[in-house]
């Protein structure tokens, strides 16, 4: 067993296809799999084997997908990182993964050289390009010149495979432990119940460190998709990519939903192509989802997972007539229920915590053996949101049992945030909550309180935020408060933090 067999399988039952266009350049499947095991072998020249991490710091590009491949063939662990994180964050990830090497695309070699100082495990740093950092390694030639591995090594299915970390509201974000047979069965379980064409031409937009973008990349093998890969997001640009390459399909996060709705020359480009949109990676409303499917004369079907569950639990299939408010039903293989604290099933139309257990439910968090016993029990994944399952097993998220901050799509942890804050000497007290935003989903805003005598300004308290986290996690809002409301054994209470900043705003 080894998820580097969906590529290969897929080869081999769909034949030579344009799998990858990029930038004005196409790739067939084939010439992907030779680049893989190319780097295969390069990778495995340099001591790299079973078990051991490998860092991937890219955007996307046909070599991201190609670098999955390569590191699964020789049955080590891929810990895909996103582009824009800073050198304290990749520094983390380095230091807590014990990461052997890791693979980068030049721009970002700066960063993660940097960021290995604090690491002594990586032992390298290797770019995919000509680089004038002096601790890393173009191995281009040595990918040209390699020769390219002939098999693949076995793996158990409970073996990792990929290591994706996410925030929660604990602090420092936590490496969730995906294996082979996570990524083989989740994929082939969603792939199966996608009632669609093989060969479909699909826009991927879906960065490859997110749980959703891994999914995409994995179901695109089982059905043979033709992916255009975009870099990044670019509202104008994925218009043009839709016209152009006639794209049938695409998986997204709301807030890319709603830049397309708000483009104001969306008029200009002909999209009629475009029959579905997979959206996930945050909860969508109903009212942009509505708005979608008339100005776009297209399905759009909300689906719900998380990375602990190999972004798999609930979808709806091409025949499921969709249901106001609905994440869909479980998917085939997989159990959802609704529980009490005491770990009771509720009953149909009772809210509770929504628990999930299958073949997708990950085998753990990396190195927190009691994060994974409060999380994980008796099989069942305990989400930290609250729904309800309607009778025929239809599934609607109502709220969360964790501050959890979900902004665009990203799981973000307020206590990272507040630990940064908690550095500059004019806090006393901070509490980082997350808010409504139309765009986002959550937009991330900060109360604070300043100690006797002390102060500083929004600018300031940005700049200072801005040395410890991405500008993406950095709060919109500091509101500066006398007190923070707290319980009777001291603790602050975030929801009335959160009302009352709404109420002020």
């Amino acid at each position: 067993m080894n998820a580097a067999q969906l590529a290969i399988d897929s080869l081999a039952r769909f034949g030579v296809y344009d799998a990858v266009r990029f930038e004005g350049s196409t790739r067939t499947n084939e010439e992907q799999e030779l680049l893989s095991r190319k780097l295969a072998a390069v990778l495995r020249a340099r001591g790299v084997g079973p078990g051991d991490r490998v860092v991937v710091m890219m955007p996307n590009c046909p070599e991201i997908f190609c670098a999955f491949q390569a590191v699964w063939k020789i049955g080590a662990v891929i810990l895909p990182v996103m582009p824009q994180l800073g050198e304290r964050e990749v520094g983390y990830l380095l230091e807590d993964s014990g990461a052997k090497v890791a693979l980068v695309a030049p721009l970002l070699a700066p960063i993660v050289d940097v960021a290995r100082s604090g690491a002594p495990s990586c032992e390298a740093l290797l770019s995919l390009g000509p680089t004038e950092v002096a601790g890393a390694t173009d191995i281009t030639g040595e990918i040209a010149a390699a020769e390219p591995v002939d098999s693949v090594v076995d793996r158990a299915g409970d073996d990792l495979a990929l290591l994706l970390y996410t925030s929660g509201t604990t602090g420092r974000p936590k490496g969730v432990m995906l294996t082979h047979d996570n990524i083989l069965w989740s994929s082939q379980q969603v792939g199966g119940m996608a009632e669609m064409p093989e060969g479909m031409p699909i826009l991927h937009v879906m960065p490859m460190a997110h749980s959703f973008g891994v999914l995409m990349m994995c179901v695109g093998f089982v059905k043979g998709f033709r992916a255009t890969v975009m870099v990044r997001w670019d509202t104008r640009e994925v218009f043009e990519n839709i016209e152009r390459h006639r794209i049938e399909r695409m998986g997204m996060v709301p807030t890319m939903l709603t830049y397309l709705l708000d483009f104001p020359e969306r008029e200009r480009f002909d999209i009629g192509s475009l029959n579905w949109v997979w959206s996930g990676g945050a909860a969508l409303a109903n009212e942009v989802r509505v708005d979608f499917e008339r100005e776009f004369e297209c399905t759009v079907r909300d689906g719900y997972g998380l990375t602990e569950s190999t972004a798999v639990a609930t979808a709806y299939s091409d025949s499921d007539e969709y249901r106001a408010g609905s994440c869909g039903r479980a998917v085939d293989g997989v159990e959802v229920a609704v529980m009490d604290d005491d770990h009771n099933r509720m009953p149909a139309g009772t809210p509770g915590e929504v628990c999930i257990r299958g073949r997708n439910v990950m085998k753990g968090y990396w190195g927190k053996p009691e994060a994974t016993a409060e999380t994980v029990r008796d099989g069942w994944l305990h989400s930290g949101d609250i729904g309800v399952l309607d009778a025929d097993g239809f599934l609607r998220i109502t709220d969360r049992k964790k501050d959890l901050i979900i902004k665009g799509g990203e799981n973000i942890s307020p206590r990272e945030i507040e630990e940064a804050l908690y550095e500059h000497e004019a806090i006393s007290e901070v509490a980082v909550v997350a808010v409504p935003h139309k765009t986002w989903g959550d937009d991330i805003w900060a109360a604070v309180v300043f100690k006797p005598g002390a102060a500083a300004s929004e600018e300031e308290l940005r700049a200072h935020t801005a040395d410890f986290v991405t500008r993406f996690k950095i709060p919109s809002r500091f509101v500066v408060q006398p007190e923070l409301p707290k319980n009777a054994v001291g603790k602050i209470m975030k929801r009335e933090v959160r009302a009352s900043l709404l109420t002020s705003s």
